[in-house]
């Protein structure tokens, strides 16, 4: 998988246009009908600029959800505090912040992209948090894995609960469990 990661607005706005386009595509067919000439064209770019930092539509994709996920970090606090990340304001930001991109993540779902979504939310969580928390890889994948099921299901539902009560929910349920292991590893 080749994926340019310079961040410089040129370099985004060209990927952004891409991915973009692969969604409006996505809206029309399936992702395997989807060619590269459609999205470069609806892209504004050219053939050499696509391949310049992608071998196909699926790194494309991959990449999009990056520079959503960058942005995320540094708007979210994270890039200066990963602890941040199970407090109740913070998973209030994540369900906000995603909101704003619900179109991809839905889009991705409906097509069976999942693995997408759950495999980029898995490496966020192992190469940014687990180093810096003393939580269990397992409680980790757990926690991305609720999150990000809580959050579609919350779009595809319409959202018909503020973010603040879904994140409460969440929050309660994680701090709950770790409640119960402190009490359950006294009892030990």
């Amino acid at each position: 998988m080749k994926i340019k990661t310079e961040l410089n607005s040129r370099t985004v706005s060209s990927r952004t246009a891409i991915g973009n386009a692969i969604l409006d595509e996505l809206e029309k067919k399936d992702f395997s009908k989807i060619k590269v000439t459609d999205v470069i064209r609806a892209a504004g770019v050219s053939r050499m600029t696509f391949y310049r930092y992608y071998e196909n539509l699926y790194d494309a994709l991959c990449d999009y959800l990056d520079i959503i996920v960058t942005g995320y970090m540094i708007e979210g606090g994270e890039v200066d505090d990963p602890g941040v990340f199970m407090r109740l304001e913070h998973i209030e930001f994540s369900l906000n912040y995603f909101d704003r991109y619900s179109r991809y993540f839905l889009v991705l779902n409906r097509h069976g992209l999942y693995t997408i979504l759950i495999d980029a939310v898995n490496e966020y969580m192992m190469k940014n948090i687990l180093p810096q928390k003393k939580l269990h890889m397992y409680e980790l994948y757990a926690y991305a894995g609720g999150l990000l099921n809580s959050f579609l299901k919350w779009e595809e539902e319409g959202k018909r609960e503020s973010a603040r009560n879904v994140a409460l929910m969440i929050y309660r349920l994680f701090n709950h469990a770790a409640y119960k292991e402190s009490n359950l590893s006294d009892d030990m």
